[in-house]
């Protein structure tokens, strides 16, 4: 399995239409085969910073799902929400607990 964790912080008076965009990208990845959780947190100490929790079967779902019309909508939009690019960190599952993929 694939993991992506994004960490991103909205500009000032941003939060709710960032809000809005990555709830409906939850929507879109639901329909995505290869993604097996795909989660939108809002940080509780900091109503501006989010975090994306996003697992796959494997890389190739995730590069998928980047091709997607939703997500390329959204990254054209980040640029004016957004203080900073997100921030991405990559990882390759070595277990879980609590969780069955569906094959």
């Amino acid at each position: 399995m694939f993991l992506l964790l994004v960490e991103m912080r909205a500009r000032s008076a941003m939060a709710s239409e960032l809000e809005n965009l990555l709830t409906a990208l939850l929507e879109a990845a639901r329909d995505e085969p290869g993604t097996l959780i795909y989660a939108v947190h809002r940080q509780q100490e900091d109503a501006q910073a989010f975090v994306l929790y996003e697992l796959y079967r494997d890389r190739a779902a995730w590069e998928v799902h980047c091709a997607t019309e939703a997500v390329q909508q959204a990254l054209r939009q980040f640029e004016n929400l957004l203080i900073a690019p997100p921030r991405l960190v990559f990882c390759n599952t070595l277990g879980m607990a609590g969780y069955v993929a569906d094959d």
